[in-house]
């Protein structure tokens, strides 16, 4: 009896198994990309970053930066990034209002131009942030209604099965100012975290790559990078980004902190 027992619970783990890979191989390319965001977006996220810049002669610029992250009772996502080292940089802030039905609000912060935030046109989305190889919408997080996936055949990088998907603008107005005709994006098929993306600007051609490694289980099913690279072919040029400490707690991130006023007053240096 025992033994019949223990059967059938060996081919009951056996046939859920394959049924979770039969169904994540039914999946549209939407239906991966919803996935990705149901395990990987977390309402709380407070992180410390270390940035180095590296020109095409080698050349390297040390940053310090913190990111806070909240989603509000819409659904919708706040953003603010404060660089505090070096000097020349200290005070610089981007924030950032995700909008579902419109286009995102973008504001950058320069101690240097007095107590005014600036906010980042339609167009100007597509420039770099700060020297470094993001643009402004690489930013904020992706508004999935907006564009349209292509699920393309699997690929297997480093003995690790990956989904392959085409993300390309599909938002009439999102297409007339975003920088990139096409995104390609690798996301590990076991967590379902994306772990490369290839860039490609708006007559097609290759840009630039990221690359996020050193990957670690935070909670559950989430899963972050502890290092991210962008290296961009276009520009000879090369960020690279190590995350300090993370946490994913509400108060490290309060609501106060993605107010403009939060800014300009200077509490956001610390």
């Amino acid at each position: 009896m025992l033994l019949h027992r223990i059967v059938i619970a060996v081919f009951s783990v056996i046939f859920l198994s394959s049924a979770n890979v039969g169904h994540a191989e039914e999946m549209s390319g939407r239906q991966i990309m919803d996935e990705v965001a149901d395990r990987q977006e977390r309402p709380y996220e407070y992180e410390v970053q270390s940035m180095v810049l590296t020109d095409k002669g080698g050349s390297t610029e040390k940053r310090q930066l913190r990111r806070y992250v909240r989603k509000g009772e819409d659904g919708n996502f706040k953003y603010l990034i404060v660089f505090h080292d070096p000097v020349g940089v200290r005070g610089v802030a981007l924030l950032t209002w995700q909008n579902k039905d419109k286009d995102d609000d973008q504001f950058l912060y320069l101690p240097s131009m007095g107590k005014q935030m600036k906010r980042i046109a339609k167009g100007g989305k597509r420039n770099y942030f700060m020297g470094t190889d993001f643009s402004f919408e690489d930013l904020i997080l992706e508004s999935r209604d907006k564009f349209r996936y292509t699920k393309l055949p699997n690929e297997t990088i480093d003995g690790q099965e990956h989904f392959v998907i085409d993300a390309e603008p599909e938002d009439k107005e999102l297409r007339a100012t975003t920088g990139y005709k096409s995104r390609r994006l690798w996301i590990r098929k076991d967590i379902f975290f994306i772990v490369r993306i290839d860039y490609f600007d708006r007559r097609g051609r290759y840009i630039k790559r990221q690359i996020s490694e050193e990957l670690k289980q935070v909670d559950g099913k989430t899963w972050r990078a502890e290092k991210i690279t962008v290296d961009n072919e276009m520009e000879k040029h090369k960020t690279a980004v190590e995350i300090s400490s993370r946490s994913f707690a509400e108060t490290d991130v309060p609501s106060e902190n993605f107010r403009q006023r939060f800014v300009t007053s200077g509490k956001h240096i610390r």
